[in-house]
């Protein structure tokens, strides 16, 4: 039997049928699952046994013969209603390409915006293959345990951001890149689970532009397309996970350092943070490798569009998750929370804790985009 495990789910009102004729019989309710066993599993009627346990010696004995027999020879006997059938979620047990890696190059700033130094790195990740030539690059983030949120004394500190706060994260995968126009295309045209998909919804065009203008629930279903079409469960990563995988290790406000500059991000860079000059104003979204990554090789976290993130909105952390799952939304909070700043935000607003509310319906906002996250 070492090689055998017989998993029985019972329905609710089997279940409560079956507490009532254990009780009629006098069995405790701790044999309930002994007597399903009994009920799902037919026993030889020669046999005539004297007890439950007696039966269960009887489908040990059976099933070890089927261990050395074709399962064809005699099919296991399930009985499942065709409604659980049609509502269970697909075994998703493909596992990830080989690992690459890759290497990068990452500035360190002063308060002034004056470049210290220039860090090589080098991170792993996969390359998706979407079809027809096209991939989605995801990043492998270490876990690990860091202070999320900020300090009151950090410049443009919001209650929202605190209480700072420790949090411990197990690993995963995230986009290299926000999602790009042309990635969305492709998803966009793989079958419907939930809702349909505008194939061109950017208000700024580029393929390889962030896709921005889309909602919450048009995120999750490009996440449900995703998974469907390569078995990998896609989601959109907790607001924890994202800042873990923008702050890259640093405790600073910007994972560059002390400030912020139109050199290093798309952001409203006219409006200062710190000491830096004042400098380029895009008024558009850029290319989603235009600018310089940080310590885990992720590109564009401060600025250029806000990313959805998986949690529902709460002003503060209290009674926040220390293991980092999304929060849940409530029947007096629907909206959901948007990181990262945008090409059309200053500094203050892309900052590695900042943090935003939006309605989960909401469209036509050329500032809001998103990346998705895989659990290793």
């Amino acid at each position: 039997m070492s090689n055998i495990q017989v998993s029985v789910r019972i329905p609710p009102k089997l279940y409560e049928k079956l507490l009532a004729h254990t009780n009629a019989v006098g069995l405790p309710k701790s044999k309930v699952i002994t007597h399903a066993l009994s009920q799902y599993l037919e026993t030889d009627e020669k046999e005539k046994p004297s007890s439950i346990e007696e039966r269960l010696l009887n489908i040990e004995k059976r099933l070890d013969s089927l261990e050395s027999s074709s399962i064809s020879d005699k099919p296991s006997k399930v009985i499942v209603p065709k409604e659980k059938e049609k509502k269970s979620q697909p075994i998703l047990s493909v596992k990830t390409p080989p690992l690459q890696e890759f290497s990068f190059e990452r500035p360190i700033v002063d308060e002034t915006g004056t470049i210290l130094e220039r860090i090589k790195g080098e991170s792993q990740g996969f390359k998706e293959d979407l079809g027809d030539g096209n991939i989605l690059e995801m990043i492998y983030i270490p876990g690990g345990t860091f202070l999320m949120g900020s300090t009151p004394d950090e410049p443009g500190s919001q209650v929202c951001e605190q209480p700072q706060h420790s949090v411990t994260l197990e690993g995963f995968f995230l986009g290299k890149f926000p999602i790009t126009q042309k990635q969305w295309e492709i998803v966009a045209q793989y079958p419907k689970v939930n809702r349909d998909l505008v194939l061109e919804p950017s208000g700024f065009k580029g393929i390889d532009r962030p896709v921005e203008s889309i909602s919450w629930e048009d995120a999750v279903e490009f996440c449900d397309r995703l998974t469907q079409y390569t078995q990998r469960l896609y989601q959109l990563p907790s607001e924890a996970q994202w800042e873990y995988a923008c702050r890259g290790g640093t405790a600073t406000p910007f994972y560059f350092g002390l400030t912020l500059t139109g050199y290093l991000a798309n952001y409203m860079a006219k409006r200062l943070y710190a000491g830096e000059s004042s400098s380029i104003y895009r008024q558009e979204t850029t290319s989603v490798s235009a600018f310089y990554p940080n310590s885990f090789g992720l590109y564009d976290l401060h600025g250029n569009v806000w990313e959805w993130c998986a949690d529902a909105w709460y002003s503060s952390y209290e009674d926040a998750s220390k293991s980092g799952k999304p929060r849940s939304s409530s029947q007096q909070e629907t909206r959901r929370v948007l990181r990262g700043g945008s090409w059309d935000e200053d500094a203050y607003h892309c900052r590695s804790a900042s943090r935003y509310a939006y309605h989960p319906q909401g469209v036509g906002v050329s500032q809001i985009g998103f990346r998705v996250m895989l659990m290793a």
